[in-house]
């Protein structure tokens, strides 16, 4: 009600200051781009020179900044609505990590920055008319609000115990059941605006259609990689991190009993959503001696042991192993480097006790996989007393 009051006072006064004389007026013209500066450009000798000077100032940093801020939103809006997307297995995982620094996926942030820029620079080609980004602005918010109405409706029937923090009133039973005044009124509405710009508006007529083509074929493209159907029901809290999309997955072995529990539950995943397990053993070699050097009888005879064991445990559950040794000054280092060369998708780590009895949580190998890593990392912490020995 605020918005719409102050945009009818808005257009008052730029009437006022723009009449209509023999059917045209500056604000169709000159000012069409920029009614407000054309208000306050009408003042010019209505006001003294300095007052209309800096309310021409006043403008465009208000302008400025309302423009800086709806970008900024929509692109933090659109990322976040790509994690939600990524974490119901409807776009690529990638898109769904949290990531330090910027809170949410780059990749999505540089996903979402070139799409507009993509669709503003065809527009230019096009002929530059602001009217079919509005237009394809409109029938993507109309097909949310559509949609967000529709689901209201439908969870009110398919759903009646879900946990409702906040329910829209007032409300109206049908066989029982509350429906929300709002979103009964409110989806025909929607329904009748949208039928409405697609016969006026061409960019709601062709682009809107194309980009949903678009999505729902990167839909399909997701949901098949990852091995599931169409019309699967994903939760996110039960799916993540766990067996989502994982094609590759690196295991850093130890040799002993540590070593093995990751190499088993890398299987026990790997056998859930068809992934390679690709166990490694890392050797790490002090800088007096040569990388590329003869290794020690009795660390080769461990190494290939635990890698004979763990491809044996892999034709028992019917996961392929790929196993091999990484000589390396640093096992942190050959970890993150030997994921992104393997292009892995998941490392599994395991964390011993002792490190929780010292001043940190996890020792240095695990730290530094964890701030380096290329892929998710997942680190089982084995509880104090076990596998002490």
């Amino acid at each position: 009600a605020l918005v719409v009051g102050l945009t009818v006072l808005i257009a008052v006064v730029a009437v006022s200051a723009f009449p209509s004389l023999d059917g045209s007026s500056g604000l169709s013209d000159e000012w069409l781009e920029a009614p407000i500066a054309g208000v306050v450009a009408a003042l010019d000798g209505e006001l003294p020179d300095w007052l209309a000077d800096g309310l021409r100032v006043v403008v465009g940093l208000c302008g400025a900044l309302i423009l800086l801020g709806a970008a900024t939103t929509s692109v933090s809006g659109c990322a976040r609505l790509a994690h939600s997307m990524a974490s119901h297995g409807m776009l690529p995982r990638e898109l769904g990590r949290f990531e330090r620094r910027t809170l949410v996926s780059s990749e999505a942030i540089l996903l979402i920055a070139g799409g507009a820029i993509v669709v503003v620079v065809a527009n230019g080609i096009h002929g530059d008319d602001a009217r079919f980004l509005a237009s394809l602005y409109s029938f993507g918010v109309l097909i949310a609000f559509g949609l967000a109405q529709l689901a209201v409706i439908r969870l009110r029937f398919t759903e009646p115990d879900l946990e409702r923090p906040f329910v829209a009133r007032p409300e109206i039973r049908f066989r029982g059941t509350p429906i929300p005044l709002a979103a009964l009124v409110g989806l025909p509405l929607t329904a009748a605006v949208f039928a409405l710009s697609m016969v006026t508006h061409e960019g709601a007529r062709y682009a809107g259609p194309l980009w949903l083509a678009v999505g729902l074929a990167v839909f399909w493209a997701t949901r098949w990689w990852n091995g599931r159907s169409v019309l699967d029901d994903i939760d996110p809290v039960s799916s993540l991190p766990i067996s989502a999309g994982f094609r590759r997955i690196l295991v850093p072995m130890k040799i002993g009993e540590i070593g093995e529990e990751m190499v088993a539950t890398a299987i026990a995943i790997a056998a859930e959503s068809g992934a390679t397990v690709e166990a490694i053993t890392v050797v790490r070699v002090p800088r007096r001696y040569t990388l590329e050097g003869e290794l020690p009888d009795d660390v080769r005879e461990r190494a290939e042991d635990a890698m004979r064991e763990a491809r044996i445990l892999g034709e028992e559950n019917g996961v392929e192993i790929v196993t091999g040794i990484v000589r390396a000054r640093s096992i942190g280092h050959a970890v993150v480097e030997e994921a992104t060369r393997r292009d892995a998708d998941l490392i599994v780590l395991g964390s011993s006790p002792r490190w929780r009895r010292q001043s940190r949580f996890f020792s240095p190998t695990v730290d530094h996989v964890l701030l380096h890593a290329p892929c998710e990392v997942l680190v089982v912490a084995f509880p104090a007393g076990l596998l002490e020995d």
